[in-house]
């Protein structure tokens, strides 16, 4: 059986970063808007504890043996995956 999961997990980070150390709140904290904040590498640094410290049962996160942050698309790249692709949507749209 293969589990694929997938969500924007708000709140993952905080979760992360206080596992890392890191302060995401004080006077010395980086300020970052909520874009940069998507961006942020420490997701790539997820582990089983920090999903279920985040609320996801234990018994799914253990059927979960690889997990992979995604960063998110730009513009450029969206445009790209609308128009280059032998069966791209923009030219099935055009054909109707």
């Amino acid at each position: 059986i293969l589990f694929i999961c997938g969500g924007a997990f708000d709140g993952l980070n905080d979760i992360i970063d206080s596992r890392l150390g890191k302060q995401v709140v004080g006077f010395n904290s980086k300020i970052q808007n909520k874009l940069e904040r998507a961006k942020d590498p420490s997701l790539s640094k997820v582990t089983p504890h920090d999903l279920i410290k985040y609320g996801i049962i234990p018994e799914l996160v253990g059927r979960i043996p690889v997990i992979v942050a995604l960063q998110p698309l730009d513009k450029d790249a969206l445009v790209r995956i609308l128009k280059e692709p032998k069966n791209a949507l923009i030219k099935q749209y055009q054909k109707l």
